[in-house]
């Protein structure tokens, strides 16, 4: 029997170069209530964290300013959207795992109705036997529930499922969740390398087409 039988995404920087529409619209509902912007993509990076109202309270926003940076920010991602592009090797990869009887998911903070739509404007929703989402659960990661209601919804075991996220709170919430922990290191995720290699994760690729020897058992090298 194959050590993974389940393999559970997260979205952002991983499957979607989405890095840019998100710091814009950050930056524009930020200043829009006078809290001024990050001025540069790496600035963000060094400073976003989930869960999002962890986010904002590190950024000196009260709680009560939280949900109106959150409809204001829904307001400005709508206008960057069409920004957002697929990694190039994505479909390829969820090809050959999908012919391979892998089970994939998705265990996304991206608010749900969002998710949604990408996957189906990339022609990718047709490979996932299961999506969560923001709103599809009570906590958000590093919490481990997004990606335990995932394993519930493809009734797959922790020990024989992997999670592959590009931030240091995605391996936090796999380890939690009891799953083998794949770290994505792109130029265009979400954090530096060396914030997702303190966490410590399982494995360490910089493109997706790593998952394909440790997913299907070619002995792989573990970070």
């Amino acid at each position: 029997m194959r050590s993974i039988e389940a393999v559970i995404f997260d979205v952002s920087g991983v499957l979607l170069d989405d890095l840019y529409a998100v710091w814009k619209a950050d930056s524009e509902a930020y200043e829009a209530f006078g809290f001024g912007k990050t001025e540069s993509i790496e600035e963000f990076r060094m400073k976003f964290k989930l869960p999002i109202h962890e986010y904002h309270r590190s950024m000196g926003v009260p709680g009560e300013i939280m949900p109106k940076i959150e409809a204001e920010y829904r307001r400005a991602y709508r206008k960057y959207d069409h920004t957002i592009r697929i990694f190039p090797e994505v479909k390829d990869v969820l090809q050959k795992l999908r012919a391979n009887r892998i089970k994939l998911a998705i265990a996304s903070n991206i608010p749900s109705d969002f998710l949604r739509e990408h996957l189906q404007r990339f022609g990718i929703d047709r490979f996932f036997q299961a999506v969560t989402g923001q709103y599809d659960c009570r906590e958000q990661k590093p919490s481990p529930e997004p990606i335990l209601v995932t394993l519930r919804k493809l009734n797959a075991e922790p020990n024989f499922s992997a999670y592959v996220g590009d931030m240091g709170e995605d391996i936090i919430a796999g380890k939690e969740a009891g799953v083998i922990t794949i770290a994505i290191c792109r130029e265009r995720g979400y954090q530096p390398c060396w914030k997702l290699r303190r966490q410590k994760p399982n494995f360490i690729i910089s493109s997706l087409s790593d998952l394909i020897p440790i997913v299907l058992d070619k002995q792989p090298r573990r970070s």
